[in-house]
């Protein structure tokens, strides 16, 4: 086909349709990017920003270059080879993910977040921008129709966005392995380019496209399942794992450790332990709790030794599930509630004399419980003298005194309550709030812990020095960013810490 020539209407269609595939894969790439990054830093803050700026400038770039390259090169043949290498992008990722997520912890949580971004996702990404100006170029044939053509084919590429966007988040993530999909994406692409440049007739495109596919038939081929991986999962983009390692079971989310259970079935988390024991001690005999975030529930045997009646709210059935299959959970089903926690507790006004908030994904808190309003919220749903008990990250480890982030919840809870303590416990800062005075009995609670009995008691707060802390609340919440050398320090030595065992069980697809 040479610029002066009119396209038939097959060959327009079929352009289209390559337009729609394109605009589909760039919204399956971001997200299938989130589960790809997150679960080496977390899919925060950092990693939607990393994601949306590489897509949009590698889509800004291909634009450019894209439309001075059709100006040039005006033919179908071409316009497939620009799809080709897309596809050959995207077929690497499997292949290349494993060492470049590796070598971005060098540059730290933000600076290996993007830098992941960039080199998995740029070059498909900046190879797919440069599709919608060429179809421009090759369909336009007299000024008079070229607006409208533009139109149209950008118009075609937003549907295949939004029916990508779709697609991915709602059935392609939740039941297809990552390497499977991208495999499926390398091939759809190497598809379009055959189709377009006329297959049968182009060896050029059709060798190329086989190759590509034999590529993507590799990086998507499963490898033999390690032996210490029980279950993996996925849910609202994180991945979830459960994995036996020695007498231990972990429940693992974006490679942060949840919760723990010994062979005997005991929580191994001692931040649960000096949890329970300060909420019994601080009210004994109360009747109705609630915990939100239930992970593999760690808090529950040892809350019910003080024959509360426990509910528990999870927004993830998948985790809800695991915990039942796998770490015993027994409570009956009206009991535990598949719930956003915030939700759960503004539908419960005045129910509940202790509410735990113990909700993570991952690294990172449910920050909508930790403004202003989510205490506020809390508030409500406690009877009065009711007691808020709240796990968090809030301590700097390296200093062993709280951080900004502790400063910042325990600043928060104080425009709540009246009442309010902070208490650091195995590497986690506990706090505990009220609107009548936290007043705890004197004797200890006995725990069969997983390494026999023992005592916990509320020995005093020490003294503390406290950084200045900001006010938390639902249009200014900065919880994610609050730590950030902090959560950087914690991950990189989590990951040294780690068995080669587990790592390997929680890099597995």
């Amino acid at each position: 086909m040479t610029p002066s020539t009119k396209m038939s209407l097959s060959a327009c269609l079929r352009l289209r349709l390559a337009i729609f595939m394109a605009g589909a894969c760039v919204m399956v790439l971001q997200v299938l990017g989130t589960r790809i990054i997150g679960p080496h830093y977390g899919v925060g803050l950092y990693v939607w920003t990393a994601l949306i700026t590489v897509t949009l400038g590698a889509l800004a770039l291909g634009y450019w270059i894209g439309g001075k390259l059709a100006d040039r090169r005006p033919t179908l043949p071409w316009f497939a080879s620009v799809l080709l290498v897309a596809a050959a992008f995207v077929g690497l990722i499997p292949l290349a993910r494993g060492w470049v997520l590796e070598a971005g912890w060098v540059f730290g949580l933000r600076g290996g977040a993007l830098l992941s971004a960039l080199a998995l996702f740029f070059p498909a990404q900046f190879f797919l921008g440069m599709v919608s100006p060429y179809a421009i170029r090759l369909e336009a044939t007299g000024a008079e129709v070229s607006g409208r053509s533009a139109g149209r084919l950008y118009a075609i590429s937003t549907a295949g966005s939004v029916t990508g966007a779709l697609l991915a988040g709602f059935y392609l993530v939740p039941h297809f392995r990552i390497p499977v999909l991208l495999g499926i994406i390398s091939g759809s692409l190497a598809c379009a380019a055959v189709l377009t440049a006329g297959a049968g007739r182009n060896s050029s495109v059709v060798i190329p496209a086989v190759v590509l596919g034999l590529l993507a038939i590799f990086g998507a081929w499963p490898r033999p399942k390690p032996p210490g991986l029980i279950h993996a999962c996925s849910f609202q983009n994180s991945d979830v794992r459960v994995v036996d390692y020695q007498d231990q079971r972990f429940l693992l989310v974006d490679q942060t450790a949840q919760s723990a259970f010994s062979a005997k079935g005991r929580p191994r988390d001692l931040y649960a332990y000096f949890l329970s024991a300060r909420v019994l001690l601080a009210r004994p005999g109360v009747r109705h709790a609630a915990i939100v975030g239930l992970g593999g529930g760690s808090l529950l045997p040892l809350l019910a030794q003080g024959g509360m009646d426990l509910e528990v709210a999870e927004l993830s059935p998948e985790i809800i599930a695991a915990a039942r299959t796998y770490f015993g959970l027994n409570l009956p089903e009206e009991r535990v509630h598949q719930a956003d926690g915030r939700v759960f507790l503004r539908d419960h006004p005045g129910k509940f004399d202790v509410i735990v908030l113990d909700a993570f994904s991952g690294d990172r808190m449910a920050y909508s419980l930790v403004s202003r309003e989510g205490f506020a919220t809390a508030k409500a749903a406690l009877t009065p003298g009711g007691l808020l008990a709240l796990n968090s990250w809030g301590i700097d480890l390296r200093m062993g005194r709280p951080n900004r982030l502790g400063a910042s919840i325990r600043r928060t809870l104080e425009k709540v309550f009246p009442h309010v303590l902070a208490v650091p416990a195995a590497g986690n800062l506990l706090f505990f709030a009220s609107d009548t005075p936290i007043e705890p009995r004197c004797e200890s609670v006995t725990f069969e812990a997983f390494d026999g009995p023992r005592q916990f008691g509320w020995s005093e707060v020490p003294p503390t020095t406290w950084p200045e802390g900001v006010l938390l609340t639902d249009d200014w919440n900065p919880a994610d960013t609050l730590d950030v050398s902090g959560m950087e320090s914690l991950r990189v030595r989590r990951r040294a810490d780690m068995p080669t065992e587990v790592r390997t069980a929680l890099t597995w697809e």
